[in-house]
């Protein structure tokens, strides 16, 4: 079994996607993203099983980034505001 396995039978939930890439001369390679409300939780916990593991060195992450994906609408813009205010 992998060390990326959780332990818990109840994860955080993590939408993710990968895609592979070849551009030639040797420039190969496998982007990954995912979608979860915590990160540290999910894909930081994950990275963190996987030190040590054997086959870490082929899934070396190389870079990323965090990035906000709001909800549709505009309710959690008033959430945003009425919590940064005290007015929540």
């Amino acid at each position: 079994m992998s060390a990326g396995v959780s332990e818990g039978r109840n994860p955080p939930p993590l939408g993710r996607r990968s895609y592979n890439y070849d551009r030639g001369s040797g420039d190969s390679g496998l982007i990954f993203s995912c979608f979860q409300r915590y990160p540290a939780k999910g894909f930081e916990a994950v990275q963190k099983r996987l030190e040590g593991e054997a086959r870490a060195k082929y899934i070396l992450t190389t870079g990323g980034g965090y990035f906000f994906v709001p909800p549709p609408g505009d309710a959690w813009i008033d959430a945003l505001f009425a919590q940064a205010t005290g007015n929540a």
